[in-house]
């Protein structure tokens, strides 16, 4: 009902408010369940804060090994990577899967690109010690890359899972969803820009992806109806050496808990 609303607010609202409109609805977060195999993977971890007044919240497998942070996508949670958060901490490695702002157990019920890549900067520097790995899911994908830009942060492995080459998966819900105006849709592609400190025209090269090189695996799914799998062949391209896996039957969210990602990531990050 709220959608319907808003469609023909946005067609008859002046553009600022209109845009505003936008921004306020694409900014919102629900939180889904968790299954019984997520919560089970959870129960083995012990919850770490972290961020101003450290109120958001992560979840720690292990105190031992090389460090990896594990980050969930738009509109998910940590106990969605939880299972192979707990996968990769029986094979010796020090997992942290981060719950960004508006998701999961921490604060808040809206969030934004920028509460991504300023949140996974933050986990980071609570950490504080050297990060083996960033393995990341859609949109905790993306951000993830663009912060080692944004805030200087980098590891020896990056694992991006299902992930969009550059923030577009947005501007197509919004499309779909309440048609706005043209020139309300590109406001809200000048403001998500902003957000990554860059234009569109940027942005949309891929850029945050730069340099990877052979330190960076992607894992798609053909099955996949929210992130077109030929992103993956795309960033192969930009980041010659990047190693390129699919499956073919998961879908976006449930490829999180495929055997094949789980042996795949373990032998990429024991290389």
């Amino acid at each position: 009902m709220i959608f319907k609303i808003a469609r023909l607010l946005v067609k008859t609202l002046p553009e600022p408010a209109a845009f505003r409109l936008v921004c306020s609805l694409a900014g919102r977060t629900q939180r889904p369940a968790v299954r019984p195999p997520q919560q089970e993977a959870l129960a083995q971890a012990r919850q770490v804060h972290y961020g101003a007044q450290s109120r958001n919240v992560a979840w720690e497998w292990g105190q031992t090994g090389p460090l990896v942070i594990l980050v969930h996508g738009w509109g998910g949670r940590a106990a969605q990577i939880a299972p192979l958060a707990a996968t990769l901490a029986q094979q010796g490695f020090h997992c942290v899967a981060i719950d960004i702002t508006g998701h999961g157990s921490s604060p808040g019920d809206r969030t934004a690109w920028r509460c991504f890549i300023d949140d996974i900067a933050a986990l980071t520097t609570t950490l504080g010690q050297p990060v083996h790995a960033y393995v990341a899911h859609s949109a905790g994908a993306l951000t993830a890359m663009a912060a080692r830009g944004i805030h200087g942060i980098g590891a020896a492995r990056y694992v991006c899972i299902c992930a969009p080459s550059h923030p577009h998966p947005p501007i197509t819900v919004i499309r779909q969803k309440l048609d706005p105006p043209a020139g309300v849709l590109q406001r809200y592609r000048e403001h998500i820009a902003q957000q990554f400190g860059a234009d569109w025209a940027t942005l949309a090269t891929g850029t945050a992806y730069a340099g990877a090189g052979s330190n960076l695996l992607l894992f798609y799914d053909t099955a996949d109806r929210y992130i077109d799998h030929e992103e993956g062949n795309r960033l192969q391209a930009l980041c010659p050496g990047a190693r390129l896996i699919k499956t073919t039957q998961y879908g976006h969210t449930r490829v999180l808990e495929a055997p094949e990602l789980a042996q795949a990531v373990g032998e990429f990050l024991q290389t």
